[in-house]
Order: structure tokens, then sequence, then C-alpha cells
């Protein structure tokens, strides 16, 4: 165990040594989701700007007068045209951004209290145009409910069968849980890619390069703790980022005054500490498992591209799995608790809503142990293999 951390200790003081260690290991997860939060608050304060400030011009075919009349007018402006045409043309010039076309028989329908058609022109792709046009039409609507029903000398209530009133039975912390928390292992787990890869490849492919290599096998040492120094110590570098990002996510919401307060209250009800150490229980075989997979991958490559290429497959099968846990439409179950990083991602979503059943729980534990397990195996069969460590 001493000749281990030996060596742990030996290959950290070189990793240190290079700038671009402390920059990819350290700075950057710290600041990633301050970054990432600060930059959605400004995107999203300049869209809902831009959203108010944005004229839209619609074009108008036999529209009554009391439909512009009930619209404000600062930022739209109507355009009317005697008749229908090609509006798709237009919309595609920039001359407007939609089209209402009234039936001629409006007045004529609405006296006789029969049903109008109003045909709506747009590009389903303009978000802005289409939110702002719908509820110019559904206000005017709402107008010509209450003028009908108000005719007809029926009130409102009348009509109305029953209203509802929803009680929220979750508590705020699992709704936020489930909402946020597949967000959060996203962050975690690509931050730790990025950190063991870096460790992997210079610890490594880096000794080759470095001609270093040869060296170390010498050393009367097993290659077996050899092996494990270098996965220890690149499970370090990708667990260290994960932490670091939590801790830049706890800092963003303390110090950053844009963040709505109800926002701040719903991340700091999930980030407690039972759910964090819950969470960092299970990325740490993770980061064992990641460390040895890339170090069984690289060990034949000469290169640092080369390498790189070769554990480039590994990110597919992390990011795809992910993105499905981010999804509602899975949940943790005894089936998806078996499936190697979806088990992760849905894990945590339920530690962060506080609903996390702990026999599950052991489970997926168990199951990244063992994957971490037989990723050290593998690695170490192939830095055994004397061809494939010397080449």
């Amino acid at each position: 165990m001493n000749i281990i951390f030996t060596i742990v200790k030996k290959e950290l003081t070189e990793l240190f040594r290079e700038r671009k260690t402390i920059i990819n290991s350290f700075l950057l997860p710290t600041l990633i989701a301050p970054i990432l939060i600060i930059v959605m608050i400004k995107v999203g304060q300049f869209m809902e700007q831009k959203q108010q400030e944005q004229q839209i011009s619609i074009g108008l075919v036999n529209a009554p007068k009391d439909f512009i009349s009930i619209t404000e007018k600062g930022t739209n402006t109507f355009i009317p045209l005697k008749e229908p045409q090609d509006f798709s043309i237009l919309i595609e010039e920039g001359t407007i951004q939609a089209a209402v076309v009234f039936p001629k028989q409006w007045n004529e329908h609405l006296a006789n209290l029969k049903i109008n058609e109003i045909s709506i022109h747009r590009n389903s792709a303009n978000y802005l145009v289409n939110n702002r046009l719908e509820e110019l039409i559904q206000k005017y609507e709402q107008k010509l409910s209450n003028e009908r029903l108000k005719q007809l000398g029926i009130s409102l209530e009348k009509i109305t069968p029953f209203t509802t009133h929803y009680i929220e039975t979750g508590e705020q912390r699992e709704i936020f849980g489930k909402q946020f928390g597949g967000f959060i292992p996203y962050i975690f787990i690509l931050s730790m890619w990025g950190g063991c890869l870096l460790a992997a490849v210079d610890l490594v492919t880096g000794e080759k390069e470095r001609k270093t290599i040869e060296t170390t096998l010498l050393l009367p040492i097993s290659k077996f703790k050899i092996l494990m120094g270098k996965t220890i110590v690149a499970a370090l570098l990708g667990f260290f980022p994960a932490v670091l990002s939590l801790l830049g996510l706890l800092l963003s919401i303390q110090f950053i005054p844009d963040i709505p307060i109800f926002l701040k209250d719903a991340i700091g009800s999930i980030l407690n500490f039972k759910s964090i150490s819950l969470t960092f229980l299970l990325l740490i075989p993770f980061s064992i498992f990641l460390a040895g997979s890339i170090i069984s991958l690289i060990t034949s490559a000469t290169s640092f591209k080369e390498a790189q290429s070769k554990a480039a497959p590994i990110i597919m099968l992390i990011i795809i799995p992910l993105a499905l846990a981010m999804t509602p439409d899975f949940i943790l179950t005894w089936s998806t608790a078996l499936i190697p990083i979806l088990n992760i991602g849905l894990s945590i979503k339920e530690i962060m809503a506080g609903t996390i059943h702990m026999g599950m729980y052991s489970v997926i534990l168990i199951s990244l142990i063992s994957l971490a397990a037989a990723a050290i195996y593998l690695s170490h069969k192939k830095f055994s293999d004397e061809k494939a460590i010397l080449m």
C-alpha cells in the first residue's frame, strides 16, 4: 500500500507541474457552473427585452375595426390588404411576419350568432410572432364571447360548469429535484470525463512520449501496483472536477445577484448534506471505472492524438444514457437500476428530489463497484502486455 501511495504522490506531483492540469482539472470545473448560470440569465434577459421591443408586421384582410382597436399598437404594425394572396412570399420576403384573413360575412355571422372561421398564415418557426399573434386572437375571442353572452342575457357563471383548484401534494424539493436533478449528473460526469481523460493520457501515453515508461517498468514494483497508482491518480483528477463543479454551483446561487430568490431556495433545498453525500458516493466508483476504461483503451497508443481518438467512443456511451435520464419518460426502476450510466443519472435525480429508494441505490452502488473492478482488471491485462505498453 505504501508503494501505491508513493506512486500516486509522484504522479500527482508531475501532473501539477503542468499549467494545463491546474486549468482543466481545477479552474474550469469551478467556473463552469457560474459561467453557465450567468450566460443563461443574460441571454434570457436579452431575449425577453428583444421580444418586448421587436416590431412585427401583421397583414389583415377584411379585419373588423374592433379587432385593431383592442390591440396594443406599440410593437404591432397592421397592414391592411384588400384580398387574400400568396402570403408565404410576403412572409419569406419579410414584408409581413404573419397574416390574418377574416371572412367577408364576418359581421353577418356575428349578428346571427354563427361561427366564423379565421385563417392565420404564419411561419411556425417564428415563436415570437406566433406567441404575440395568439395572444391577440385570444384577447379578441374573449371580447366577442363576452359580448355574445351579454347579448343572450347569459352570465359567465351559468356556462361555467366547474373551476379547478390544484393542490400540490409534492414538496418543492421533489418537484424541482425531478426537473433540475437530471441536469446535475450531466455536468458532473462530463467534467469527470475531461479530468480522467487528461490525466490518463498524460500518465500512460505521455510517459511513452517522454521515454520514461521503460524506467518505471524496470523498478522492482509489480505492474499491478504501478497501474493502480496511475488509475487512482486519474480517478482523483476525474473526481475533483465534480466536487469543484458542485462548489461552483453553490457559490453561484450565493453570489450571483440576478438569480431569482425562488430558484436559490429550490437549489438550496435539493443540495443538502445527505443528497451531496449519496451523490459523491456513487461518483467515487464511477471515477475509477472511467479511469480504468480509458487506460485500457489508450495503453497501446503512441501519441496524445491517437490516445484521444481511442478513448473518444466512451463519451458517446456516456452522453446518450445521460440525455435519456434527463427526459421524464425514464424513471428509476429495478430494471433501469441495472443499466450503466443511465442508472447514475436517474438515481441522482431521485436523490435530489428526496425520493431515492435505498434498495435500488444499493444495487446501483454495487453495480458501479463491480464495473470499476472489471475496468481495473481489463486495464491490468492491457498494461501487462509489454508489446502494447512499450510499442
